[in-house]
């Protein structure tokens, strides 16, 4: 069980965390029950599982696999079901107790995946569907290990341009409720190219991405782990956040991208107020 010690209560009323990651997730660890019970004593109201769910033949970000109760299984179809079951049994154990329990999928994006991504959705009929974008083709950015065999076969304009072209493409497939994480190339990208990344980026959001994001009403979340990764601000920094917002872009989601339960709701009581519909409540007052 989580350590009741590293979970305070948040302050504020009525928070949901979109984006966690359970044991299931090859890189994270906790069982569903225990995020659950560390949704509780955040005071949360509703908690979505977004298990990776990573399959680029082009072998990026992840190993093509996941785990089902402690063993290592290939990220095939058939093997996500014990997944959804145990959150579908989450949902029934704990809204007695006033937590809402929603099964999502967090989709490793890669080119041409739409087919692979639309039948998956299809056949278990997820309530959430988040677009993770990762990679670029076939090399991933964001892990500490990956991101110096990624960076090097880019100047920094090609990066933002295939990143955004990316986004772009995932909004159009229509597949998408939301975008996770929406400038996650700055995880490392900051550090290899320096901050002039930001501007571009920032530049090429607007510009290039914002319109397709509203036409397609893809919405996106705030993600709360930049924070734990001792980043200044959330991804998506504000600054894109405002924008998105002045773009008519929906920014209703709240994740924390949680990889231990002690870690679910995390920062929310200050990342609330950049979210609708408390973003709409606090100008209101």
């Amino acid at each position: 069980m989580p350590d009741p010690d590293r979970i305070e209560p948040l302050h504020t009323i009525g928070l949901t965390d979109y984006h966690c990651h359970c044991d299931y997730s090859i890189d994270a660890e906790g069982t569903i029950d225990e995020y659950c019970e560390a949704a509780i004593r955040r005071g949360l109201v509703e908690i979505c599982f977004t298990t990776h769910w990573d399959t680029s033949p082009l072998g990026g970000s992840q190993d093509n696999v996941i785990r089902v109760r402690g063993e290592v299984k290939p990220a095939v179809p058939d093997n996500l079901a014990p997944y959804v079951n145990d959150v579908v049994r989450a949902g029934e154990k704990y809204y007695p107790r006033g937590l809402s329990v929603v099964l999502g999928l967090e989709f490793g994006w890669y080119p041409n995946c739409e087919e692979t991504a639309a039948k998956l959705k299809e056949r278990y009929n997820f309530d959430y569907f988040l677009c993770g974008i990762h990679e670029l083709e076939g090399r991933c950015f964001s892990c500490e290990q990956c991101y110096p065999k990624c960076f090097p076969h880019y100047d920094l304009e090609q990066l933002v341009d295939k990143y955004v072209g990316e986004i772009v493409t995932a909004s159009r497939s229509g597949l998408f409720d939301c975008i996770a994480h929406l400038d996650y190339i700055r995880k490392y990208g900051t550090m290899y190219y320096g901050p002039r990344l930001n501007e571009i980026l920032l530049d090429r959001l607007i510009s290039v991405a914002f319109p397709e994001l509203k036409a397609y009403e893809t919405a996106l979340e705030v993600n709360t782990s930049a924070i734990r990764r001792n980043f200044d601000d959330y991804f998506p920094r504000a600054a894109i956040v405002n924008a998105a917002r002045r773009a008519g872009i929906n920014v209703r989601y709240l994740g924390s991208d949680a990889h231990r339960p002690d870690q679910v709701g995390y920062d929310f009581d200050a990342a609330a107020a950049l979210v609708s519909p408390w973003f709409e409540a606090w100008c209101e007052d």
